[in-house]
């Protein structure tokens, strides 16, 4: 199959636009976001308070969200979803040009766009399996992926460079001028969902609570969530890159290119990946790109200079990366297509959460042990807890798909 293969279905190329310009969206928000609490708290906490307002709407929504995919049509859930994101940035906007923007409003359209976040986020997945053959799953799953970490690495260093040389007013509309077309474009979607004849899920606690008992029933997903929750919880350096940037001397644009670094990394890692085709030895490789991703941040840490810096995100990004992807394709692959919403949503939960808790675990770290310190000791940690699942789950290291 050729690496971009997936590309030759519309409904994938719709879906694959959108996500790129919603993401980028997203991205570019959430730097704009950073600096303004930077410039106004210039603290650790409030930071990681900031990046953690994804944890609520995901715990409480996060199930819901994975029984609406499985209930409703999902183009509607996504149309939501990317309204609710312009509307909120388009909020901050207004009040940054007029001079009321404070604190608060930060914090309170962060929540609401995190909310829809999550809710569409099982129904974006789950759209792209009826957009593809099955045959095509897993390329069309990493590049998805390739996509949103495009989104990471083009957002945030336009979020950053329009902070310096345009401000901070113009940086919001602009953001908010981006989720125009990621509208239309889901806008312009048929409906994808697969024909099988099964029966949709109705809205009540046990339907709901499927998704989980599925996962519980499956060790491989079990393990390669484990393994994640415990290498990301204390090594979210997201949080610290404001004061890296400021500690190296590179500023507003500077802390752009760091929080884009990972992404360049991830991507080349999605370009082995479809090169490639498939990894047989899943497991191993999930594995092995969790060292590699802690290797990276152990430097990351230590660096006195703004490229190794660079280097050191991008080289976590890609082994990061690597690992998502497989772990991401093989829920994909095992999963019933009826329960498809409700597992993702499942598994969305703790890892986007493990982000969102790791945000607070290492900006808490951070005021304690300082920025080196906190990822220092997060990475340890997360050997220590890669060695446990290992030895809980053995069947990590040899499963194959």
């Amino acid at each position: 199959m050729r690496p971009w293969g997936s590309l030759q279905y519309a409904q994938y190329r719709l879906l694959a636009g959108s996500g790129l310009l919603g993401s980028m969206g997203m991205q570019m928000r959430e730097v704009v976001n950073f600096w303004v609490v930077f410039e106004l708290t210039d603290s650790f906490l409030p930071l990681a308070l900031l990046g953690s307002l994804r944890v609520l709407p995901l715990f409480l929504l996060g199930l819901l969200g994975g029984l609406l995919a499985d209930m409703v049509d999902r183009r509607k859930i996504l149309l939501v979803g990317y309204g609710m994101s312009f509307v909120t940035t388009g909020v901050l906007a207004a009040l940054f040009v007029t001079g009321n923007l404070q604190l608060w409003h930060i914090y309170a359209t962060t929540l609401l766009s995190s909310m829809a976040t999550v809710l569409d986020g099982p129904a974006r997945t789950a759209l792209i399996y009826g957009s593809v053959p099955r045959s095509h799953l897993t390329n069309a799953l990493t590049l998805a992926s390739s996509v949103r970490q495009s989104s990471i690495l083009i957002g945030p260093s336009i979020g950053g460079l329009l902070i310096s040389f345009s401000g901070i007013g113009v940086a919001y509309i602009a953001t908010t001028a981006i989720y125009v077309p990621a509208l239309v474009a889901v806008l312009l979607l048929s409906d994808v969902r697969p024909a099988e004849g099964r029966t949709r899920p109705r809205f009540r606690r046990a339907d709901m609570l499927e998704g989980i008992r599925w996962v519980r029933r499956t060790p491989i997903v079990v393990a390669f969530t484990t393994v994640d929750f415990t290498a990301m919880v204390f090594t979210s350096y997201k949080v610290l890159l404001p004061f890296y940037a400021d500690k190296l001397g590179v500023g507003s644009a500077g802390f752009g290119f760091l929080t884009s670094a990972p992404a360049v990394g991830f991507l080349i890692g999605s370009a082995v990946l479809l090169a490639l085709g498939d990894v047989p030895r899943r497991g191993l490789a999930v594995t092995l790109g969790i060292v590699g991703y802690v290797a990276a941040v152990f430097v990351f840490a230590l660096s006195p200079w703004f490229v190794l810096s660079l280097a050191a995100l991008a080289l976590a990004g890609g082994f990061d990366g690597v690992s998502a992807i497989i772990r991401r394709t093989t829920l994909q692959l095992l999963v019933p297509d009826d329960i498809r919403g409700r597992a993702t949503s499942v598994v969305q939960v703790f890892t986007q959460g493990t982000s969102s808790v790791g945000l607070i675990g290492t900006g808490a770290a951070a005021t304690v042990l300082g920025a080196s310190g906190a990822l220092l000791g997060g990475g340890v940690f997360a050997l220590a807890a890669l060695a446990a699942v290992a030895l809980r789950w053995r069947q990590i290291l040899t499963f194959r798909i």
